[in-house]
């Protein structure tokens, strides 16, 4: 899908995203972390705390940048904008390490249930959040205006 023209893109995510209403909100999970582990990686994209500079659903997906906050923001919009959204409660969490003073750009999903881009490809839950964390900023659905959507 990622290399795509901007607008065969687009209507391929559409698809992608219509797809997703047949499966469980499980399987949806595990697609979605498919797709977006295949996106390509652009450093430095999106700006962590200027969430109003961030693009809307559409203009993410026509830019194709994807540095690992905007792969985020990419995996919460793909699943938002599915029958899924009812029960998703979508949060974009950063978390810093204190010793090593990495950056975690997360999406956190079902209240925790399954938590996506803390370990590349993998899909994993609250409990798997190692408690040294910090929690540096947190993004809610009303946050990121996806009622809009």
């Amino acid at each position: 899908m990622f290399k795509l023209k901007p607008s065969d893109r687009l209507d391929r995510w559409k698809i992608f995203r219509r797809s997703l209403n047949d499966f469980s909100i499980s399987k949806a999970v595990e697609l979605t972390n498919e797709l977006w582990a295949a996106c390509p990686f652009t450093p430095f994209y999106l700006d962590p705390d200027t969430p109003n500079n961030w693009p809307d659903p559409w203009t993410l997906i026509e830019e194709n940048y994807y540095c690992e906050l905007a792969k985020v923001l990419g995996i919460v919009y793909t699943l938002h904008l599915t029958d899924h959204r009812k029960t998703l409660c979508p949060e974009i969490r950063t978390y810093t390490s204190p010793k090593t003073k990495h950056t975690y750009h997360i999406a956190y999903l079902c209240d925790g249930k399954y938590v996506l881009n803390l370990i590349e490809g993998e899909i994993l839950n609250k409990e798997h959040i190692n408690q040294e964390l910090k929690l540096k900023c947190r993004y809610t659905a009303t946050d990121l205006k996806l009622e809009q959507y």
